[in-house]
């Protein structure tokens, strides 16, 4: 029973990623960043979506289902830092995205019947993902009849069962997925292409034109030349206040303490590996005592010379022939000697080939592995035997041929095996995949190589050192409470202050790797000005190879932003768009009169410039950069008018269109015109759709409390 083996080893994992929500995935990150505030002060609530409250049981519940999952699918005993991160991420969009999805699939009255459930289950339209899970592995082939039987078992398995908990979640993820596609295809068929729109748009594109062109920076005209007002500023806030949204953020200055090894620990780590020289020599076996002694291990291959990269390593390597120990030498911020092990005479690289027979019964699959070698040396077929029994399908369509490969470059008991071998020789190899029956077919020309034993001592800062730092630090950090007082001590102690703009669910600090401890106090900390200190109330944060310590000098709300904090903006914006006016009006003046460019470039001290090819579609006009509002007027543009002032992004344009190019447009290219923009409304829709409703939904995100 294979497919009761597949769902007993995938039992209780949550399989909703596999299945997933692909358009909520692709979109809901984005649209979570700038839907949190910090409102809910409750001990067990990680946040809210539309008035429901997600708790932090729940969540951690989740978390871990997803933490199997991947554990599971990639063989992994344990899952880094940032792994843990982005499953903590992707847990929480899932959460939300279900929530207010659910919500709209209920008022809208979207559902899945029992018959259709049925049928994208073990009916004609099977979900790939199910029928992946019932596929015969060698025909791919989906036997119905006895996946029935076999969901029939796990129906009536008694509750709690792993197996039938795992398909009971793969019935509601089915059943989730289709309710989607449904979501889906009402959004699409909302969406209208007129044959106007599309005939506009195919002939736009085949449209280009020759300009000539003058262009004035805004550049020309200074600044102290633009009078702009308070109340302009605030009448351009007033009516353009949805460009000043911004997220919830905290704003703080820090000076580090960086923990590094002092001269006394380096001459240390050096002496050390000095005292081990002649023990080093004394030592039969090179490679074991390299790899008790040594901080770093090292694989044992063999190296030509100049393979190293060092000089007079190499000088040592290729000359001396004594049991001699080399350096010791720094590389890697470790002092390093060497010993050779072993000199031989070896090509660089090797071809082989393999028959993989995979070790589902090591004896069997042994004695397997030896019949065929023994087969080949006796003139059998290589390349049909592998074809017929590898399990490396991969090769096995080529005979089982590796290629050529370097020592480094395979698996190191084939790679140990095939450059000690003679070409054409056929050995029985074991790896974790099983016997491997090898042929070396070609080598390289052999050179002189060696294999050495490498002992390497890490400099690392002394406890010592560590404890010094840290009371630099916390010198530094005695009798601050204040922003004013971080500022006294910066100038009092000579120290370079950093300053960093923190989002709730960051983990790194420009110059710190991992600063959740930092990131957590500043959002728990109720108003900016004063020092943050860790749980245990102390102001010094350890993180990585630092000290550091911090002020919070900002608290940024989420919403609008004041005023005050953008009228600099605004003011720029506002000057750029008075110089373009006043530009505007020098230019119109120096139009009146000209039948020329030439004669409208020499009034207004500019250059005429050519630009070949313009159309609706160019990103860019050639010698200015991105201009969209000059492309889309010279589309429009009658041959050899000069055109009125243009105000653009670099400047202010006037335009004369030398020759035009109209293309007529064919049946096939509107239908393709309109099937571009309905594939773009429906692209712009789908990552518009989320967003809007998760702003609508008020989602609150508080989990910096707790990660």
């Amino acid at each position: 029973m294979a497919t009761l083996q597949k769902i007993r080893n995938r039992g209780g994992v949550l399989v909703s990623i596999v299945i997933g929500l692909a358009l909520v995935a692709f979109i809901v990150g984005d649209a979570l960043s700038s839907g949190a505030s910090l409102i809910n002060r409750s001990r067990n609530k990680v946040g809210e979506v539309g008035g429901e409250t997600i708790g932090i049981q729940e969540y951690q519940q989740k978390i871990m289902k997803n933490e199997d999952f991947i554990k599971s699918m990639n063989g992994l005993s344990a899952l880094t830092d940032e792994q843990q991160r982005m499953i903590r991420e992707n847990t929480w969009n899932q959460i939300v995205s279900e929530i207010i999805l659910n919500k709209e699939y209920e008022e809208l009255g979207l559902d899945v019947s029992g018959d259709e459930l049925y049928d994208f289950l073990l009916g004609s339209n099977m979900n790939p993902a199910v029928s992946q899970l019932f596929a015969d592995p060698n025909t791919g082939q989906v036997d119905k009849e006895r996946a029935r039987l076999i969901i029939k078992q796990l129906i009536e398995a008694p509750a709690g069962t792993p197996q039938k908990e795992y398909w009971l979640n793969m019935e509601e993820q089915v059943n989730t997925a289709r309710k989607q596609e449904k979501y889906n295809t009402l959004l699409a068929k909302s969406l209208f292409v007129t044959d106007a729109q599309a005939k506009e748009l195919a002939e736009s594109a085949a449209t280009t034109a020759d300009i000539s062109f003058i262009m004035k920076s805004y550049n020309t005209v200074s600044d102290s030349a633009v009078k702009v007002t308070a109340n302009e500023i605030k009448d351009y806030y007033n009516s353009h206040k949805y460009l000043f949204e911004r997220e919830e953020a905290r704003q703080i200055a820090y000076v580090n303490f960086d923990i590094t090894a002092s001269a006394e620990d380096i001459k240390e780590t050096e002496d050390w590996v000095n005292d081990l020289k002649p023990e080093f020599a004394e030592a039969k076996n090179v490679l074991e005592f390299a790899n008790l002694s040594s901080e770093k291990r090292f694989q044992p291959k063999y190296y030509k010379k100049g393979e190293l990269d060092n000089e007079e390593l190499d000088e040592f390597l290729f000359t001396e022939k004594s049991d001699g120990v080399f350096g010791p030498y720094l590389k890697d911020n470790a002092y390093n000697i060497v010993r050779v092990a072993d000199r031989r005479v070896l090509p660089d690289s090797v071809r082989a080939r393999h028959i993989l027979i995979a070790s589902n019964n090591m004896a069997q699959s042994e004695k397997l592995a030896d019949s065929l070698a023994g087969l080949i040396r006796k003139g059998g077929d290589f390349d049909a035997l592998a074809r017929q029994y590898s399990a490396d399908q991969n090769t096995s369509v080529n005979g089982g041929d590796f290629g050529w490969f370097t020592q480094d470059q395979m698996l190191q008991p084939i790679a140990d095996s095939a450059f000690f071998s003679n070409k054409n020789e056929v050995k029985v190899v074991r790896s974790n995949y099983g016997f491997h029956v090898l042929q070396v077919t070609d080598r390289s020309k052999p050179v002189d190589k060696v294999q050495i034993g490498i002992v390497a001592k890490e400099i690392t800062p002394s406890q010592q050192t560590i404890n010094k730092i840290y009371n630099d630090a916390r010198t530094f950090a005695n009798n601050i409470n204040t922003v004013e007082d971080f500022e006294a001590a910066l100038t009092a102690n000579n120290q370079t202050k950093r300053i960093a703009n923190l989002g709730k669910n960051d983990y790194q600090i420009a110059g710190i790797d991992n600063a959740r401890d930092i990131i957590r106090e500043a959002y728990m900390a109720e108003k900016p000005g004063f020092i943050l200190t860790t749980k245990e109330k102390s102001p010094i944060f350890e993180a990585g190879d630092k000290f550091s310590v911090v002020v919070l000098t900002g608290i940024q709300e989420e919403g609008i932003a004041p005023l005050n904090s953008v009228s600099a903006a605004i003011r720029t914006e506002l000057i750029r768009k008075k110089k373009g006016e006043i530009i505007a009006k020098e230019l119109t003046n120096a139009i009146s009169g000209s039948e020329s460019l030439l004669s409208v470039a020499q009034k207004a001290n500019a250059e005429v410039m050519d630009a070949t090819d313009v159309s609706f579609s160019s990103f860019q006009v050639p010698g200015v950069g991105i201009e969209p509002v000059l492309t889309a007027e010279v589309v429009t543009m009658k041959e050899n008018e000069i055109s009125k002032p243009i105000i653009g992004n670099q400047g202010v344009y006037v335009v004369v269109v030398n020759s035009k190019t109209v293309e007529t447009v064919t049946p096939e290219q509107i239908e393709a015109a309109k099937r571009s923009i309905e594939q773009t409304n429906l692209y712009t829709k789908f990552r518009l759709i989320l967003p809007a409703l998760v702003k609508n939904a008020g989602v609150v995100d508080t989990r910096y409390k707790f990660y």
